[in-house]
């Protein structure tokens, strides 16, 4: 259950007096020491000043909750390199072997092409860990429709993969619109080069290059709303790697927890976190059609969940990087 926030207010002399509530247990500090009251869902209950409530055992050594008390933390942000032996597969079908002219509407002969050229692609897009579908065209027409219209062949493509056994959670469509040519759009026959689907398989998630943020760096306890500190770690990191996004064919945001409460809540929330990560980088100028959103919650984790280390390592968001492929 959630706390209202009213009724918590109103009732904050009897929450304190009546500890003994099943639904309230209390962080502790490194004593061992109850310091913090805390609700069944792990948030730190608030006064209506939005200061953290103390139990009758707190001193202010046991100031040790980033967000309470004026506590920050000034956690390193990883820039990791990606691996060559990642694996990284790619294919371009050009779109009139798919589509009829000016629709999304994948032909049979469409069908056949892409299991011809999914002959080509290494590894294979049903065993890797990501599959990118990228949609593009030519720079006749608006570039609005052009934006649309490359999205639905995106997605068109990634329902066909569905329907031949491909895991729908492993892919990620994506639509540059007429963002991204290979070829001058001045002639007809650049037009049909620039006229594409890529499908880019990616075996091992080592083989982006990635920035990992500790959640707490970013985001309050059990929130996906980025605090004033979070806003300028992300502020002071795109600097340095503005060039590295610009470059980018696809950027994948993910948020991820460590193991602790339900399942279902920590996939929401790190859908959130993932989201929340996305939405500040575009509003950053970074290009938001190649670039997706995507919530792991506990399942990948980097460190034991047995440790506050591990579950502190584990509580992240990686922005995944995809280098030029071709």
């Amino acid at each position: 259950m959630r706390i209202n926030k009213k009724t918590f207010v109103s009732s904050l002399a009897g929450i304190l007096a009546s500890s003994l509530l099943a639904a309230t247990v209390t962080v502790q500090a490194d004593d061992g020491s109850p310091g913090y009251v805390e609700n069944a869902q792990g948030n730190i209950l608030r006064s209506g000043s939005g200061d953290c409530v103390h139990t009758g055992y707190w001193k202010s050594e046991m100031a040790n909750i980033v967000g309470c008390d004026g506590v920050t933390l000034d956690a390193p942000v990883e820039v990791i390199q990606g691996a060559p032996t990642g694996l990284v597969g790619a294919i371009v079908i050009p779109e009139a072997a798919m589509f009829a002219f000016d629709s999304a509407d994948l032909t049979d002969e469409g069908k056949i092409a892409i299991e011809e050229y999914r002959k080509e692609l290494r590894p294979e897009i049903s065993e890797a860990y990501a599959g990118i579908i990228i949609g593009h065209t030519d720079s006749t027409g608006s570039a609005e429709y052009n934006q649309g219209l490359s999205m639905r062949r995106a997605q068109a493509v990634s329902d066909y993969l569905v329907s031949t056994g491909v895991n729908a959670d492993i892919l990620r469509e994506v639509g540059r619109g007429e963002e991204d040519p290979i070829a001058s759009n001045d002639t007809a026959e650049g037009r049909t080069q620039n006229r594409r689907v890529e499908i880019i398989a990616i075996a091992e998630p080592r083989a982006l290059d990635a920035i990992r943020f500790p959640s707490v760096v970013l985001f309050p306890r059990r929130s996906a709303e980025l605090t004033d500190q979070g806003k300028e770690v992300l502020a002071n990191q795109l600097q340095e790697a503005r060039d590295m996004l610009s470059r980018a064919t696809y950027i994948e945001v993910i948020g991820h927890t460590d193991d602790v409460g339900d399942e279902d809540y920590n996939q929401e929330l790190s859908e959130q976190r993932a989201e929340s990560v996305r939405n500040y980088l575009i509003a950053a100028d970074v290009d938001g059609s190649k670039m997706v959103a995507v919530g792991a919650g506990e399942s990948m984790p980097i460190a034991s969940n047995k440790t506050d280390e591990g579950r502190a390592e584990n509580r992240r968001v990686e922005v995944m990087v995809l280098g030029r492929v071709n």
